[in-house]
């Protein structure tokens, strides 16, 4: 609650936007209500824990910002690196940041951050703006639409009952699927998370969790029923029937001996055995649905497995939010003159040995990495002289080939069109 009075603070710099009104909305559902029908999915761990992995790795992402011009990339010792190097906000490391949106994006379909900046003037008299903070947000609802000069609005209902409205674009919208409003976004039709599949599942995962451990223990209770011949009062019967469980507890052969006349009749009680397939079913539904494979879900993957887990969960993050923050943070000239929010992700990491040992040595053929990248690879401390590159013989630069192959023709051509001379040689 803290966190959202903070951020309720920082948006009063935009007062002036509050007295706008929407005369326009996006299609007939404009509004998305971040709340989810028929019941709570993430009261459940294996989505929680489903999300977790996604935002576990999405947290060691590397954010920079970079200028391109062609194919050279240049990373640029500016504010959005400086905030992405270790706090986007006073509030929260790089870490926390990216898990907050992760986990904001894929439970409520929506993730809006805010770019808090200053304008300053520079020497030559042009304004930009210097970043200052960047915050998650996290409204109750959000709804789009126009204001009365036609610019698109987002006006955001807090869960204290007051609203703001601000440009939307200056402010960073990550969506997570697709209904009928397709710029909303949204899983269902009305921006809502559409969990109906994913309920059913968590509701039966949930009911063969809890009827396991009442099948085994009803399995324990009763073995049989002994039936006396005999005609006692209640009194002696409740102390035949102790006699005769002391005899059942003390016995060592499994045989019981009674004094008393009558029959021991079994119950045949069987537990409950679920099968497997049927739990792989239920489990896989939940699992689909966030794109994380068992074996990434128990930490227990491989090169292949890894490969695709980051396809499908990793790489469209990236994807979004590399444009997403480019579009909001740049304006349309720093765009053209090729200003933009990159994301580095360190798969290398994840190889095994062999692996790496193959990549090792590319590397050190073609020069690609430096020998103290090469040992971070294997968990190696840098070493002194280590930055160095060291590139084989055998190749050459492109730029070079064709210089290279006509000198060699030339001293081929040198070499047969020598005259000798008068003495012959």
């Amino acid at each position: 609650m803290i966190f959202e009075n903070y951020i309720q603070g920082l948006l009063d710099v935009y007062k002036g936007w509050r007295g706008r009104r929407f005369v326009q909305g996006v299609l007939n559902d404009n509004r998305a209500v971040f709340t989810s029908f028929g019941g709570n999915i993430y009261l459940s761990d294996i989505v929680n824990n489903c999300i977790n992995r996604i935002a576990t790795e999405i947290g060691k992402i590397d954010v920079c910002s970079v200028v391109k011009a062609g194919s050279s990339i240049a990373v640029q010792n500016d504010d959005i690196t400086r905030l992405f190097r270790f706090r986007p906000n006073p509030l929260q490391t790089t870490k926390d940041f990216l898990e907050a949106c992760v986990w904001l994006q894929r439970k409520t379909m929506h993730c809006f951050i805010f770019p808090q900046w200053e304008d300053v003037k520079s020497t030559n008299g042009l304004t930009y703006r210097r970043y200052t903070a960047l915050y998650p947000l996290n409204p109750a609802s959000a709804e789009l639409g126009r204001d009365e000069t036609g610019r698109w609005m987002v006006k955001f209902y807090w869960r204290d009952g007051g609203t703001d409205v601000l440009p939307y674009d200056q402010v960073v919208h990550l969506k997570w699927r697709r209904g009928k409003n397709l710029i909303m976004g949204g899983g269902n039709d009305y921006g809502h998370a559409d969990t109906r599949d994913a309920q059913k599942a968590v509701e039966t995962l949930d009911k063969l969790m809890q009827g396991l451990p009442l099948s085994i223990e009803a399995g324990l209770k009763l073995n049989g029923v002994f039936t006396s011949k005999t005609k006692l009062d209640a009194d002696k019967l409740r102390a035949a029937r102790d006699e005769f469980e002391d005899r059942i507890l003390t016995s060592k052969a499994g045989i019981a001996a009674v004094d008393v006349a009558g029959d021991f009749t079994p119950i045949q009680s069987h537990q409950a055995v679920i099968p497997d397939t049927t739990m792989r079913f239920v489990k896989d539904i939940i699992r689909n649905r966030y794109g994380v494979s068992a074996a990434v879900l128990d930490g227990d993957y491989n090169d292949a497995q890894h490969a695709a887990f980051y396809q499908n969960c990793i790489e469209d993050f990236i994807n979004e939010f590399e444009q997403a923050m480019t579009a909001c943070l740049f304006s349309q000239r720093e765009q053209d003159v090729g200003h933009r929010v990159r994301c580095y992700y360190n798969k290398v990491e994840y190889y095994d040995t062999a692996n790496k040992m193959q990549l090792a040595q590319i590397a050190r053929d073609t020069g690609l990495m430096t020998l103290n990248q090469i040992a971070d690879m294997f968990g190696i401390e840098p070493f002194e002289g280590g930055d160095r590159r060291l590139q084989s013989l055998n190749y050459v630069n492109t730029e070079l080939v064709d210089k290279y192959q006509l000198d060699a023709k030339g001293v081929n051509a040198n070499a047969e069109s020598k005259e000798p001379d008068e003495s012959g040689k």
